[in-house]
Parts: structure tokens; sequence; C-alpha cells
């Protein structure tokens, strides 16, 4: 070894010396900042910042000062202790266990089920009836062709006491309307309450191909009487606009949809509709457009996942 390899090695050697000295007492002073905030781990402090300003010489300082500053500033959540033991066990007494009264799994599944008892059938079938809406309509119809008698019977019975119950009030509305003389707003209340039954008939399935024709007609006529006397009425406009919709007349559906949606405006929920009308009528750029222009509609959660089909489409 010569003299200069030799000089070089000793001023390395005599450079990690002070260095080493320079970071134990760097360390030493980090740990008396931190010691009141980590009183537990004095010994873990100085090992840390030790090896750390050792690992990187000079710069390591400067980390250490800020790291310094950000651990005696930092906030951390507070910490519950000295928490109680929590015995589950006595949560299952004072909890008990709750079966669904029909079992797991969707009423069409209990019905169509041909294992299910006929008493469990039969209470589903009262709920229903307790609770009509389109989807429990279309379930008891399916019962009309159940193996068990007594099921057949008594959703055949749901069913003519829900059509009775709708032809019973078009009688009595027809009635009162035709012993009116003159145009004033009784008549005009009438004729809306008879659009509602007659869309009933159709809503919940209730007529044949045939006469749905005729229910169809008897909408429009009674809704347009509405109209007449007041063209802007939103509830009139949107169901004439669904019997448009229905009847592939999408000129004049367009037409309803687009007076409530003036009137209402962005919080209009008639924008499926024209989404339909467009996407029947092939225009999908128009479909695309209005489906993501509404807000609304992309935080309806039957609505959102179509939405989001749309945006990439």
């Amino acid at each position: 070894m010569n003299l200069a390899q030799f000089w070089f090695f000793e001023s390395i050697t005599e450079f990690y010396v002070i260095h080493a000295l320079a970071s134990l007492v760097v360390a030493f002073f980090a740990t008396i900042f931190l010691k009141k905030r980590f009183e537990d781990h004095t010994y873990s402090l100085i090992g840390f910042f030790f090896l750390f300003n050792i690992a990187v010489p000079i710069a390591g300082f400067f980390f250490t000062a800020w790291l310094i500053y950000y651990l005696l500033h930092v906030k951390y959540e507070k910490v519950l202790n000295n928490i109680s033991y929590i015995n589950m066990v006595e949560f299952e007494t004072e909890f008990p266990e709750i079966e669904r009264i029909f079992g797991e799994g969707s009423m069409s599944d209990l019905l169509s089920n041909g294992q299910a008892s006929s008493a469990l059938k039969m209470k589903a079938l009262v709920s229903m009836a307790d609770n009509i809406t389109q989807n429990n309509v279309a379930l008891i119809k399916n019962s009309l062709s159940d193996k068990d008698d007594e099921i057949r019977l008594y959703s055949f019975a749901i069913i003519d006491k829900m059509e009775r119950g709708i032809n019973k009030s078009i009688h009595t509305k027809l009635t009162e309307l035709n012993a009116l003389d003159t145009e004033d707003e009784k008549r005009i209340i009438l004729a809306e309450e008879l659009a509602y039954l007659y869309w009933d008939m159709v809503y919940f399935e209730l007529s044949d191909e045939d006469l749905k024709k005729f229910i169809l007609t008897e909408v429009q006529k009674y809704a347009k009487i509405v109209l007449n006397h007041n063209m802007n009425h939103m509830n009139i406009n949107i169901l004439l606009g669904k019997v448009y919709l229905m009847l592939e007349r999408y000129e004049d559906a367009s037409t309803c949809f687009a007076i409530v949606i003036e009137e209402e405006g962005e919080s209009s929920y008639t924008y499926p509709y024209l989404a339909e009308i467009f996407f029947n009528q092939k225009n999908f750029r128009s479909t695309k457009a209005l489906l993501n222009s509404s807000k609304n509609l992309k935080i309806n959660s039957t609505l959102s996942p179509i939405i989001e089909q749309w945006k990439s489409a």
C-alpha cells in the first residue's frame, strides 16, 4: 500500500468515526425532544436515529430535524384503552335467531316450486293480495296454473276481485260523468279518475290483447278531456305518453314527455321514457346523450348500471 492509499483509508476512517459520534449526538437530542410523546420507546428512538444518520451522511441530519418536527405535530386517532371484554355468548340469547317466513329466495321461486307446501304458498298469496303491485299480480296470475286446486282457486279469486273492483269503479265514475250536463271542474276530475282506472286494467295486465286496444282508446279519450282543460297537466301527460309509447306512436309520446320536462326540468323522471323512444327509433346517439345528461338518473339504483353501459357504448 502506497502513501496515497494509506492517507485515503485513514481519512475515510476518521470521517466515519466523527460522523458516528455526530450521529449519536443527534440521535440523543432527537430522543430528548420526542421522549414525552414516545415515553416507552427511548432506546428504539436512539437506535433508529443513529442508524438513519449513519446510513444517510450529512443529509440525514436535515431529515432528522424535519422528522422531529413532524412527529411532534402529527395527530393520531385516539386509542381506547381499558375496553372491557364483550361476551358474545350473551348476545346469542338476547338476539334470538329469526327465520324468513317464506324461506330463502324470491317469491317467484317459492310459488313455482313444486316441492313447496300449499300452506306456505297460500300465505305468500295472502301477503301479495294485501300489497297489489304489477310484479305481485304477475306472480298471482302464474299461480293460476298451479297443480293444487286451492292455490288455483284462490289466485283466481284475487284476480277476479281486483278486476271486478276496477270495473265497478269505472261504472260508477261513468254514471256520474254522464249525469253531468256542463263542462265543470267535477267533469275534469272524473275524466282523470277514469283515465287512471282504465290504465290500471292495462298496467296490471287484466285484459286480453283485443280488449287492450279498446281500453287504451278509452285512456286517451279521458286523458284528452283533462288536457283540453289544462294541456300542461303533468300526470296526465305522463300517462298519455306511456300509452303512446305502448302504441309505438313515438312522436306523440315525445311531445307529452317534452311538456313534462319543460315544466319540471332536470328533476323529471321522464328521461328514461324518452331514452326508450330514441332507442326504439334506433337513434342511439341521442339515447346516450340523454342518459348522460341527467345527473338524477345516475343516482338511481335501477338505472345507474344501464347508464354506465351507455357511457362506454
